[in-house]
């Protein structure tokens, strides 16, 4: 008795993903809000980064069905490792930072970072959100880019997912 030969090869874990897997682009802002000590003013920066061969999936139905809580994340976002990162205004590369390195970077040029909720570090209070597609506008509060566009979420959840073949973050949020 002879044994059947193998029909296909075997898959790669470390195989190079398909690029209409991840098809969209986010906008992550990084805010950071500062009183200045001068005027007492708050000042507000954007941080924007432009994320290319990302995955944004709605799925507040299904969520609300499996999880029953009505509060639910809206939208599922998956960012491989090796995503493409920009700097919005200028073009330039960034990479991935934990928030806490983000947050008391003197310089966050080349940098990005995502955090839940907001955080409050050093004297600058900062908060994260995305938005669906290309959207940069660096003097603009999160209040009026809200009102600009309809796929505006702010992230409620973040899980680094740095085993197995493809690395990645899932980001919930609402």
């Amino acid at each position: 008795m002879t044994t059947p030969k193998r029909m296909n090869s075997p898959r790669r874990m470390n195989a190079v993903r398909d690029p209409t897997m991840f098809p969209h682009t986010i906008t992550m802002y990084n805010v950071e809000i500062y009183i200045d000590k001068g005027d007492m003013n708050s000042v507000v920066i954007n941080h924007i980064t432009i994320l290319r061969g990302v995955l944004l999936e709605a799925a507040k139905a299904v969520n609300v069905r499996e999880s029953g809580l009505e509060g639910a994340d809206a939208v599922n976002l998956y960012i491989p490792f090796d995503a493409e990162a920009s700097d919005g205004v200028t073009g330039a590369a960034k990479k991935y930072v934990g928030p806490l390195e983000f947050w008391r970077a003197e310089d966050k040029s080349g940098i990005w970072t995502m955090s839940a909720g907001s955080t409050k570090t050093h004297g600058v209070d900062g908060s994260c959100f995305f938005i669906k597609g290309e959207a940069v506008h660096p003097d603009l509060d999160a209040e009026t880019i809200e009102m600009m566009y309809n796929h505006v979420y702010d992230i409620s959840s973040i899980d680094e997912k740095d085993f197995g073949g493809l690395q990645h973050f899932e980001v919930g949020a609402n």
